[in-house]
């Protein structure tokens, strides 16, 4: 059984049964994957047949803070515009 709740502060998926699982797709593409298992396949933005190479972007546009029990990491030249301010908590590393 399969079925689909929303309002207007979240969204439940429900998949019961053996070999179910929910996907979530971007523009025809699936993203990330819930099985009975948990996440498969989960990964940001990319590009290329098999998703090859993942991307992000170049500013950051809001306030973010990384908790003490979590790592995060950027690829390129990162810019925190005006205003905004990305608090460290855990470790970002940017290469």
């Amino acid at each position: 059984m399969s079925t689909i709740k929303s309002s207007t502060e979240h969204l439940t998926l429900n998949a019961d049964g053996a070999g179910k699982e929910i996907k979530f797709q971007a523009n025809g593409v699936e993203v990330a994957r819930i099985d009975a298992n948990g996440w498969v396949g989960a990964g940001g933005p990319s590009l290329g047949t098999d998703a090859i190479i993942r991307t992000n972007g170049q500013t950051i546009s809001e306030n973010i803070t990384i908790p003490s029990t979590t790592n995060g990491m950027s690829i390129g030249d990162i810019t925190v515009a005006d205003g905004y301010t990305v608090t460290v908590n855990g470790r970002w590393v940017v290469i």
